[in-house]
């Protein structure tokens, strides 16, 4: 498995890579969360766009031969040779324990709408986002754990919508994809 040299923004950590947001990646988040405006069902009424596209930011810059499509498809975000991508970031206050979960928000059975996920948990301040690493759709499906809305994890964790989860230890190196 090749891993790719990490630009200046990242630096590693204990199975994940740090991204260090600049004030620019701050600007094209906001400006992006300002052009999509608030989804219709979003359960956090708008405040989790700027977690999103600072997880897409994280992802260009480790992957800037990517082409994103995000704001064309709604299926997945970027395209990488063959690859559909989907970029999946969650708020956070510290450090992701490899316990915890990568999601997928989806009906049980439903077939995945990319063909790999890229998962980021951002700080709730901005100022850095884990980058966790990746993996494909039929690996979610396959191996993940399918939860319904309301079901509680082993820690007490209440999920908000059907999904199938993955814990983090299980995702592959983010800049091997």
């Amino acid at each position: 498995m090749k891993r790719k040299k990490l630009p200046p923004q990242f630096s590693r950590t204990k199975g994940m890579l740090i991204f260090t947001p600049n004030s620019g990646d701050i600007k094209e988040a906001f400006e992006r969360s300002e052009d999509l405006g608030v989804l219709p069902n979003s359960f956090t009424r708008g405040a989790g766009r700027m977690t999103g596209f600072i997880g897409e930011v994280a992802f260009e810059k480790l992957y800037p031969e990517s082409l994103y499509v995000g704001d064309k498809v709604f299926t997945h975000d970027y395209v990488l040779g063959k690859r559909t991508i989907d970029v999946k970031a969650k708020g956070c206050a510290g450090k992701p324990q490899p316990h915890y979960t990568a999601s997928v928000n989806c009906a049980e059975g439903k077939k995945l709408g990319a063909n790999s996920y890229f998962f980021v948990r951002v700080r709730k301040d901005f100022s850095m986002a884990w980058v966790l690493g990746w993996a494909t759709g039929l690996k979610i499906q396959r191996s993940g754990e399918f939860k319904k809305r309301g079901e509680l994890d082993d820690f007490g964790f209440k999920y908000k919508v059907d999904g199938y989860h993955l814990p983090i230890a299980a995702l592959r190196p983010a800049n091997s994809l």
